[in-house]
């Protein structure tokens, strides 16, 4: 909340984002991010619904680290990888996200 309210005092509208690991076993962080997102009234990037559907969960053995592959978005074998997910999916959020706060009512 603290970061939230600095960033909201520069004019700046942050997108807060979950994370695709469960490294605390009860998604409590995921949970308290979404919380906050909605408190604020800010854009969420629910990083970990991207994840989710990929082998693994998209996570290396270590469970922690992303799978890896480069970002040829038309080449199923690497979408089976979350560092594609991730970029693209930052990408649309960001787009989203521009396009609300650029939009004429």
């Amino acid at each position: 909340r603290t970061m939230v309210r600095y960033v909201l005092s520069q004019d700046v509208v942050p997108i807060l984002a979950t994370k695709a690991d469960n490294s605390e076993g009860d998604n409590s962080i995921n949970a308290a991010i979404a919380r906050v997102a909605a408190e604020y009234e800010l854009p969420l990037w629910n990083f970990w619904a991207s994840t989710y559907p990929l082998p693994d969960h998209g996570l290396t053995a270590d469970g922690f680290h992303l799978t890896f592959a480069g970002d040829y978005f038309d080449d199923l074998a690497r979408m089976e990888m979350a560092w594609p997910w991730r970029n693209l999916t930052a990408l649309q959020t960001i787009d989203a996200v521009y396009r609300a706060l650029n939009s004429k009512p």
